[in-house]
C-alpha cells in the first residue's frame, strides 16, 4: 500500500526535508505546502534537494495561512488534490512541519494493512449549546476577522483589525442574546469538529473535494469562521457514506496544558504516552525535543 503525506509548514525547506528524509520509504510519496508568508528561495540547497526528489511534490500555489482563519483550509484542499493524482495512494496523513512519526516506517504500514479500509480522525458532534470543549456553533455563529491580521503582530494594522475582531465578536453575542445571529442552513450536513490532523482513505479523500466541488455553497458558508479547518473535513468525513468506517482517533498525540492555543513541545517525559500503540504520530517537535529526537533516530526510525 502507499501513503501520501500531506505537509503544511511555514517553516524552511531545511526543516521539511529532515522530516522527509526520516519518513522516506518507496511506498511513500511527499506534498508539501510552504507557506506563503516564508521567503522560499528556490536556490536554496535543500528546497533544490526536496524539488529533486521523485517523491515529493511541492505546491505551487501558495497561501498566507492566518492562525484559526478560514486560509487554513485551502491549502488542505489542494495538498488533497494534489495527491489525488496517484490513485495507487490507501492512505493520506495530514502533517505540520512540527510532526513527526512515533513508530517505524513498519510498524506504520502493517498498522494500516491490518485496518485497510479504516477512517482515522478525531470528532465530536457540534452542539448549539454551550459546552467544556470548543467544538460548538459559537465558532459559526458569528463574524470572525482571523484571515485579515497576524494574531502575534505588534504592527499597527494587526492591533488595530485584532481590536475590531474583538469588538464585532462582542457585539454579535449581544446581537445573539435577541435572537440576531449568523445562521448555518439546515440543508447543509450536521457539523462535527476535532483537529486538524487526520489519516484517511483515498475513497474518502476524494469523496470530500468531490462534495466541496459540487456544493460551493457549502464550503464559501465557513469563510470568517473559526478554525474552518476543524469543521469542515470533519462534518463531510462523518456525513459521508463511509462513516460506518470511521475511528474516533486520529493516530497523533500531543498534550495542551489548559486553555493553550498551542501543544506543549515533546520532550522524553512524553515518551511512555508516544509508546502507546495506536499513537502513531506526534506534534510538536520543537529544538527542545533534542533529546527525544535522539531516542527516536536511534531506536525506532
Amino acid at each position: 500500500m502507499k501513503h501520501g503525506f500531506l505537509i503544511l509548514t511555514h517553516f524552511p525547506p531545511e526543516r521539511i526535508y529532515t522530516q522527509v528524509k526520516r519518513l522516506q520509504s518507496p511506498d511513500h510519496y511527499f506534498f508539501i505546502h510552504f507557506d506563503k508568508k516564508l521567503h522560499l528561495n528556490e536556490d536554496d540547497h535543500f528546497y533544490k534537494q526536496l524539488a529533486a526528489t521523485n517523491n515529493v511534490t511541492i505546491l505551487k500555489n501558495r497561501t498566507d495561512v492566518k492562525w484559526a482563519g478560514f486560509s487554513m483550509l485551502p491549502p488542505i484542499l489542494d495538498l488533497i488534490r494534489e495527491g489525488l493524482k496517484h490513485t495507487d495512494i490507501g492512505y493520506f496523513h495530514l502533517l505540520s512541519a512540527e510532526c513527526l512519526h512515533v513508530k517505524s516506517i513498519k510498524y506504520i504500514h502493517d498498522f494500516f494493512n491490518k485496518n485497510n479500509g479504516k477512517e482515522y480522525i478525531h470528532y465530536m458532534l457540534m452542539t448549539k449549546e454551550r459546552q467544556k470543549h470548543a467544538f460548538t456553533y459559537r465558532r459559526i455563529d458569528k463574524y470572525h476577522l482571523y484571515d485579515y491580521y497576524n494574531y502575534k503582530s505588534k504592527e499597527t494594522k494587526d492591533v488595530i483589525i485584532r481590536g475590531i475582531d474583538s469588538i464585532l465578536r462582542k457585539l454579535q453575542r449581544g446581537l445573539k442574546l435577541i435572537g440576531i445571529h449568523r445562521r448555518y442552513s439546515s440543508e447543509f450536513p450536521t457539523l462535527y469538529g476535532g483537529p486538524t490532523w487526520w489519516s484517511l482513505t483515498y475513497n474518502v479523500c476524494r469523496y470530500i473535494i468531490d462534495y466541496v466541488d459540487k456544493n460551493p455553497a457549502f464550503y464559501e458558508r465557513f469563510k470568517n469562521t473559526q478554525s474552518s479547518d476543524e469543521i469542515l473535513i470533519h462534518t463531510l468525513v462523518m456525513n459521508s457514506p463511509y462513516r460506518e468506517n470511521v475511528i474516533n482517533n486520529n493516530l497523533r498525540y500531543s498534550y495542551f496544558e489548559r486553555g493553550a492555543p498551542h501543544p506543549n513541545p515533546l520532550t522524553m517525559e512524553y515518551l511512555p504516552e508516544l509508546s502507546k500503540e495506536n499513537i502513531l504520530f506526534a506534534r510538536k517537535f520543537t529544538p527542545a525535543s533534542k533529546e527525544l529526537l535522539d531516542y527516536l533516530d536511534k531506536n525506532v526510525y
